[in-house]
């Protein structure tokens, strides 16, 4: 089987959004895609639906082979959030596997924060307006509380410092003590620094490839 199948990476994209056709729309996920060609890896972009963020969970850590060597989730906004909980449940289930977590610009602790994703929403990539109950908050709460978030598991965390969504001090704060934690001078929520995340998480990664 080719290295690549055996180390694939899963993006996940955040709340009330999804992956475009063309990767091209999104500087965040085509520099994903550039960073797995050029370090090798299998490029899984998956659309997630958060009001049934757990049976997605199943489904994509079903998705994975048994013979894969290392996995990598990597997101942004929920999307961070969302790859935490499956490099979690992936560790459960098959303990000494590789299996990290990248992520830009995360949501964290809905215990708290969960309330403010309730009521009417617009989805900018797709069009759809849908509306996000506080039954969906509430299992995102207990997904959330059915695994150990602060366990000592590689987690790679980075976030721009004028994210004007999810306050970088407040982020920083949260995850001191058991994720590597940078931030990036200016920015936005979007994230306008995942090449130089990608670099810092794999140094030299773009030195492969072409890229």
């Amino acid at each position: 089987m080719p290295r690549a199948e055996r180390q694939p990476l899963y993006y996940c994209h955040g709340f009330a959004s999804a992956i475009p056709a063309d990767w091209s729309e999104s500087p965040k996920i085509s520099a994903v895609a550039a960073f797995c060609r050029a370090t090798g890896r299998d490029f899984r972009p998956q659309n997630v639906d958060y009001s049934e963020a757990e049976r997605r969970c199943d489904e994509i850590l079903d998705d994975i082979e048994a013979d894969v060597e290392r996995v990598v989730f990597c997101g942004a906004s929920m999307g961070g959030w969302f790859s935490r909980i499956l490099q979690l449940k992936l560790l459960e289930a098959r303990p000494g596997l590789r299996v990290d977590a990248v992520v830009f610009n995360p949501a964290f602790n809905l215990a708290e924060f969960s309330h403010y994703l309730e009521g009417p929403q617009f989805n900018y990539v797709t069009g759809e307006h849908f509306e996000f109950t506080p039954d969906d908050g509430r299992a995102l709460v207990q997904l959330e509380e059915s695994v150990e978030y602060r366990a000592a598991a590689p987690f790679w965390v980075y976030v721009d410092r004028d994210d004007e969504t999810i306050n970088a001090e407040w982020s920083e704060r949260f995850h001191s003590g058991f994720a590597r934690f940078r931030a990036f001078p200016g920015g936005c929520h979007g994230f306008d620094h995942a090449r130089e995340a990608l670099e810092d998480y794999e140094p030299g990664c773009w030195n492969r490839g072409g890229q």
